[in-house]
């Protein structure tokens, strides 16, 4: 153990965090986009085709929030998020050939819920801004999660 954290204990820095933030949302949005073009029902294309626009400008908000909290505050490891778990979870449901769209959709919403939720908590005190955004970022992939429901 060096400085209190175990040699297995995932370390990020806020900027490389942010960045798998990121690239989370790059494969909702892809998948929102995948969906939408598969999918029949005109509502539900219209619902998935604007939660796919709305990750992109959740990704841009991230890469804001990267660039303007550039500073590393002082290389302070951000621990405890198990981040490696949460985006397996993701590439898996991304992956999974065998479940519906639909069904990954929520799947990575409530995933990504979490990590934003999780991620915020651990980097309110380095960027109140940033783990605001997160905290919102949250509680919008659970919104997005509800109006889901409604069509499985």
């Amino acid at each position: 153990m060096v400085g209190g954290l175990s040699d297995d204990e995932e370390r990020y820095t806020f900027s490389s965090l942010m960045t798998l933030l990121i690239e989370s949302e790059t494969k909702l949005e892809e998948l929102y986009e995948t969906t939408a073009q598969a999918t029949k029902q005109p509502e539900l294309k219209s619902l998935l085709s604007d939660f796919g626009k709305s990750s992109l400008k959740r990704m841009e908000m991230m890469r804001r929030a990267r660039v303007e909290s550039v500073v590393e505050i002082a290389l302070e490891p951000i621990t405890g998020l198990k981040l490696t778990e949460l985006l397996a979870m993701i590439n898996t449901s991304v992956q999974n050939r065998r479940v519906a769209n639909i069904d990954k959709l929520m799947t990575v919403e409530r995933t990504i819920s979490d990590l934003y939720a999780g991620a915020s908590s651990k980097i309110v005190r380095i960027s109140a801004d940033a783990g605001e955004l997160l905290r919102t970022l949250s509680r919008e992939s659970i919104q997005r999660l509800r109006q889901l429901e409604g069509y499985v």
